[in-house]
């Protein structure tokens, strides 16, 4: 080829070679499942698009470094970020990160189990309070009356002389306008269904005023629980609950923000995958008390501010971008067959309960409504731990709340072993009689640390004098003379000696696959986590200028608070300094605001001013924030020698 001929090739514009294969073939073990996926769509994607349970907390994102996969083909080649979270000989046997994995070669790749996804312990109840049953949905019966009895008189004039004179500025949507002669002419009667004393939301064959149900629901993060409730009685007939499916994504919601931002379908992803849970959870709650999904009436919901936005299929580009602003904070109702809940009956109105400000939520709302701070003369500090803590401080007199950006920790994310409160967990450590000893979720060996082990642990590292007030887990030069020759020899210092670690279990005395530690990084993870809720907290204090001591009660809400030892709390600085008997754990208190909002229209009423009057206090670029964060990162320098 002479010089002109191959000027004239350069010259030439050439079309872009296509890629040598528009799609390959994975295929998932143990399921024996193969997929035809695009090519280099990561496996990561592929597998959740699946419905393959695939361990994650990052969302994939290469963060947490759990969604691993083996191959049973040729392994292709680990990324540098394999190399971070696995070990020598997990790279050596084929193991990657399938976040990082992308499918451009046919492979077959074994999933191992998804212990942090499957058998994880759900919360349903939370503290009472007795309210007056004045529901917003009522069923009126009204008795078969002859159309010559009626003199002429019009079909809804005859309904609305038959009712209440309230019952006069009841409107009459056109659909059942249109059925209304029918019903009405039905030698059995009909029951009117009607909200808020506004509208008729349905008209229905016969008496079925004994049938009258409601569900309050409250969207979490991490799970999703419903309650079904029978509106003429006012009791709990039946509950249940699932992990928030959107956790596929990540258990960090600004994970999942940020694929709604990047992806142009991941907020219709989002809405999608919230509304297929709320479809399956009303079905299993009426499956489980044996009555007709035509009997529920309404529903409320809470949330936080992130799972509102995606409920609602609401823009949610501008809720994570400073300064963090929703699209709505007010109240929603909505009805079931706008929202797409295709259980329930088309015009059955979901009522969403009002947010605050910023990622402060109606979840929130649920946990003051339900703390009774509203109306409280006392000051108290409600504060909800988790991946997004929300705190609130106040009394009748004044009500203030903030967002504190816990992160994932107290959900086993970065933490070298740390997972949900799932079958395998250890959940509870006690430092006995100079060694340790621990609970575990289920009648098998320890597999992870989830939250509230994370608590007492440090707690008892510090109690024993193996962790100082700064959170260095002191190597065995720096160890005082105090501390017991076994728990000694738990400490294990590392060649550079920086992320030195402790021995929790031993494998070889519970029959775990391995050691289960507790590593320098972890008391870090755990330190800028519980920093972050308590630097929100004394933000507020400041702001309201209350003390420790002019606290009345300090209340945790949530699994993480329930389950979580109350001194050990205070003992690492994760609560505020005052006397245990000033401490309480309330469960579910957003769930139960949920229900209250369904049981009674005065506790509705109280939601709407506790969201419209609470006032929001923006943590971020807030130097007092900057200064509290610093305080609240380290330890208490005392050693307590009681749990008063």
């Amino acid at each position: 080829m002479d010089q002109v001929d191959l000027k004239m090739r350069l010259d030439t514009p050439q079309a872009s070679p296509p890629p040598e294969r528009k799609t390959v073939s994975v295929t998932f073990q143990p399921a024996g499942v193969t997929y035809e996926v695009p090519y280099k769509e990561t496996l990561f994607e592929v597998a959740v698009a699946a419905g393959v349970e695939v361990d994650t907390i990052c969302g994939g994102n290469g963060s947490c470094g759990k969604c691993k996969v083996r191959f049973e083909t040729d392994p292709v080649a680990p990324k540098p970020i394999d190399y971070v979270h696995l070990s020598g000989g997990e790279i050596q046997e084929g193991y990657r990160l399938s976040c990082q994995v992308e499918a451009c070669q046919n492979m077959v790749v074994s999933v191992p189990p998804a212990d942090s996804r499957v058998n994880v312990q759900f919360l349903h109840q939370g503290v009472q309070r007795e309210v007056p049953l004045q529901p917003n949905i009522l069923k009126i019966y009204i008795p078969y009356t002859h159309p010559r009895q009626r003199n002429g008189v019009a079909d809804w004039d005859f309904v609305g002389r038959t009712l209440p004179r309230w019952f006069q500025r009841v409107r009459l949507p056109l659909y059942w306008l249109r059925q209304l002669p029918a019903f009405i002419r039905c030698k059995e009667g009909m029951t009117v269904v009607v909200a808020g004393r506004e509208q008729v939301i349905r008209l229905e064959v016969g008496d079925t005023t004994a049938h009258h149900y409601g569900v309050a629901i409250d969207i979490g993060s991490t799970s999703v629980v419903g309650f079904l409730l029978d509106l003429n009685t006012g009791q709990e007939v039946a509950v249940t609950s699932d992990l928030n499916k959107q956790t596929a994504y990540g258990d960090d919601i600004i994970a999942r923000l940020s694929r709604a931002q990047r992806n142009p379908e991941g907020l219709q992803r989002m809405h999608e995958l919230i509304i297929d849970q709320l479809n399956a959870i009303v079905q299993r709650l009426v499956d489980e008390a044996g009555i007709e999904t035509q009997y529920i009436t309404e529903v409320t919901i809470v949330g936080n501010m992130t799972m509102h936005h995606f409920l609602l299929r609401l823009d949610s580009t501008y809720l994570g971008l400073s300064p963090y602003a929703p699209v709505i904070r007010d109240s929603v109702v909505v009805s079931a067959q706008e929202l797409g809940l295709t259980v329930l009956e088309r015009d059955v109105p979901l009522y969403v309960l009002p947010n605050i400000a910023g990622f402060v939520g109606s979840d929130t709302v649920g946990v003051m409504l339900a703390s009774g701070m509203h109306q409280s003369e006392a000051v108290m500090l409600a504060v909800d731990v988790g991946t997004n803590g929300e705190v609130a401080l106040g009394s009748k007199a004044r009500l203030i709340a903030c967002s504190a950006p816990a992160g994932p920790a107290f959900e086993g994310a970065r933490i070298k072993q740390g997972m949900r409160a799932a079958t395998g967990a250890i959940d509870h450590v006690l430092f006995d009689g100079g060694d340790v000893r621990f609970t575990v979720i289920g009648t098998v060996p320890p597999k992870g640390i989830c939250g509230s082990a994370l608590v007492d642990i440090t707690a008892g590292l510090l109690e024993a004098g193996l962790v100082d007030f700064s959170g260095k887990l002191l190597l065995h030069d720096e160890l005082p003379s105090s501390v017991p020759p076994i728990l000694r020899k738990r400490i294990v210092e590392t060649e550079d000696r920086r992320d030195n670690y402790f021995i929790l279990a031993r494998a070889e005395e519970t029959g775990a696959e391995k050691d289960i530690i507790f590593t320098q990084q972890d008391i870090r993870e755990f330190q800028l986590a519980k920093g972050a809720i308590r630097a929100g907290e004394m933000v507020l204090q400041q702001h309201m200028g209350v003390d420790d001591d002019d606290l009345d009660e300090v209340v945790l809400a949530g699994a993480f608070g329930t389950y979580i030892d109350l001194t050990n709390a205070r003992r690492v600085n994760l609560v505020p300094e005052v006397p245990i008997e000033r401490l309480r754990a309330i469960g579910n208190a957003a769930g139960v605001g949920a229900k209250l909002a369904l049981l009674s229209i005065r506790e509705r009423m109280a939601a709407e001013r506790i969201g419209r009057h609470t006032e929001h206090i923006q943590l971020s670029g807030l130097s007092d924030f900057q200064r509290a964060f610093v305080h609240a990162m380290r330890f208490p320098m005392y050693r307590r020698t009681s749990r008063s």
